[in-house]
């Protein structure tokens, strides 16, 4: 928790973006499993490409590469609890409308917490006890957002970003996990 404290403290002095922001999205790993994740953004480049279309008009698209640290937890009842550092890249595509697309990949580190697991103690009485796991976890997501900067002036962007999540080590290959993420993200400079 001080490590995103320290980085949001950072972000918002401008020290570590042109043009950082802050987000905040439901996060449900098998869209049942609610969760929330919070995160930063922060481009590490950004250009223009125009296109002139067959009918002569030319189309203006901003691109840019964002590196964005995240963290997050889920909860699923009776089976495990999990939390997740998180830090993704995405190559995201937007047009003069702000409607934009991004693809990423991340690679992280999550914890899981198993409820209600019990073993015997030195005297043959059984107890409950804490057990959980370690994983390496990767996600590959496309993310779908309007940017309400671009029309109406907002520093206001909402996003949806279906995602795979592969957790290792977990049955000698690792396990995938589906999730969804439906958020808001916030610009804190411009």
């Amino acid at each position: 928790m001080r490590v995103l404290l320290v980085i949001v403290f950072l972000a918002s002095t401008g020290v570590l973006g042109a043009q950082s922001a802050i987000s905040l999205a439901y996060f449900g790993e098998t869209i049942t499993h609610p969760g929330l994740k919070v995160g930063l953004s922060f481009p590490l480049y950004e250009w223009e490409k125009h296109k002139t279309l067959r009918n002569g008009q030319e189309k203006l698209l901003d691109k840019r590469i964002d590196l964005s640290p995240q963290l997050g937890f889920y909860y699923h009842q009776n089976y495990q609890t999990g939390l997740f550092v998180l830090p993704e890249l995405s190559y995201i595509r937007q047009n003069a409308k702000g409607n934009y697309t991004a693809l990423g990949i991340g690679a992280g580190y999550m914890h899981t917490w198993v409820p209600r697991v019990y073993d015997f103690d030195p005297s043959g009485e059984i107890e409950q006890i804490g057990a959980g796991y370690h994983y390496f976890i990767s996600n590959y997501f496309a993310t779908f957002g309007k940017d309400l900067s671009v029309k109406k002036e907002i520093p206001f962007s909402i996003y949806a970003k279906p995602q795979l999540i592969h957790a290792l080590p977990n049955a000698g290959k690792g396990i995938w996990y589906f999730a969804l993420e439906l958020g808001f993200s916030v610009k804190m400079s411009e």
